[in-house]
């Protein structure tokens, strides 16, 4: 077996293991032995470098064990530092050099880590089809960023995300991704959308996109379960029969006025009574920014109430044939096919009534 030779050691106030992500957004430094400080010269041109480690206090390895996302796979699929070979690779940014130290950030090593190797990130090298690299991950599991947030508890990069389909921030968007992320964490974070997740949301508002973008559940996939009763809360539930009610406490609305007392009278004058100019729709947004960011700082008991409940949520989603409708000959869902003198029509054909989900909750149509 070749010898293996240690060049230095991790410097940090980590201690022992913990989150990896966690551990990556912190700064620590890398101490190199005197008798290799010379293969330092130049490293600080390099903005990144490849830090290779042994895990010291990794207690004997597991081939197959639970992931970050909790899919279970064999540790070559997998970055555990419980390994048998106990080696480490980790990508840092370089943010100075002193002597034989390397301050970095991004390394997820405790302190004390032996450093085996060091060397400059080479984008030429290291991200050969890096694009199609990340694709494919993205098509094996494409809810990693969002499960890797929700992990950290990094409710700023969610908001951030769900802002991305909302359009804009606000505080019924934070308190959807306040209670998304918290009911994930208590449910498992995985959701693969094939409805053994479920969430049945009761208000048709801005909350709703928040609770969509964390959990994954949505209108598409049949997982996101609308209960029309003006409510500013949702149950997560598993098909195992675990469900947990998230609610927003009435008087939310206060403490955010004390946080950032702008936001009710621009929020009055510009989306309540439809008035104001530019400038006002302006600083409404900049102040609903604030409000929603604001609101991601309080503690989650201060905001709503969570619940173990008991509730009926409907069977899987049945597959139905479709029919073309002998009138405009489009497609229709089987079950929405109406027989109308003698021919099977779609609503729109006929003057049957349907039920629209629109600002007022589910209405019935003529």
């Amino acid at each position: 077996m070749a010898e293996i030779l240690e060049i230095g050691l991790v410097k940090s106030a980590i201690t022992a293991p913990a989150d990896p992500f966690f551990m990556r957004e912190q700064e620590s430094s890398i101490l190199v032995n005197a008798a290799y400080a010379e293969g330092l010269y130049r490293i600080e041109e390099n903005e990144y470098l490849t830090v290779v480690f042994h895990f010291h206090q990794a207690e004997g390895y597991r081939l197959k064990g639970p992931r970050y996302d909790d899919e279970v796979t064999g540790v070559f699929a997998s970055r555990s530092p419980r390994r048998p070979g106990t080696v480490g690779v980790t990508t840092v940014r370089l943010l100075e050099r002193k002597g034989n130290e390397l301050r970095v950030k991004g390394l997820d090593a405790i302190d004390g880590t032996p450093v085996l190797d060091i060397k400059p990130y080479t984008p030429s090298l290291d991200e050969t089809e890096q694009g199609q690299v990340k694709q494919d991950r993205e098509i094996q599991s494409p809810r990693q960023e969002i499960v890797r947030a929700i992990r950290r508890h990094d409710l700023r990069s969610l908001l951030l995300g769900a802002g991305s389909i909302h359009g804009h921030f606000c505080p019924g968007l934070a308190l959807g991704v306040i209670a998304g992320a918290y009911g994930m964490q208590e449910f498992g974070l995985t959701n693969d959308g094939m409805e053994e997740l479920l969430a049945v949301i009761e208000i048709n508002n801005c909350f709703c996109d928040g609770i969509q973008y964390v959990t994954g559940c949505t209108i598409g996939n049949n997982a996101l379960i609308y209960r029309d009763y003006g409510k500013t809360a949702v149950t997560l539930c598993r098909r195992d029969g675990r469900e947990l009610r998230l609610a927003v406490k009435s008087d939310y609305r206060e403490k955010l006025n004390q946080l950032v007392p702008e936001f009710a009278p621009l929020f009055q004058k510009v989306v309540t009574e439809r008035k104001g100019d530019e400038s006002d729709r302006t600083e409404f947004k900049k102040a609903a920014a604030k409000a929603s960011f604001r609101l991601l700082e309080m503690p989650r008991e201060d905001i709503m109430t969570a619940a173990a409940v008991r509730i009926t949520i409907p069977e899987y989603a049945p597959i139905r044939e479709s029919i073309v409708c002998e009138n405009c000959r489009e497609s229709v869902m089987g079950s929405k096919i109406v027989e109308h003198h003698g021919k099977k029509l779609c609503r729109a054909c006929t003057t049957d009534r349907y039920g629209e989900l629109n600002g007022e909750g589910i209405e019935n149509k003529p």
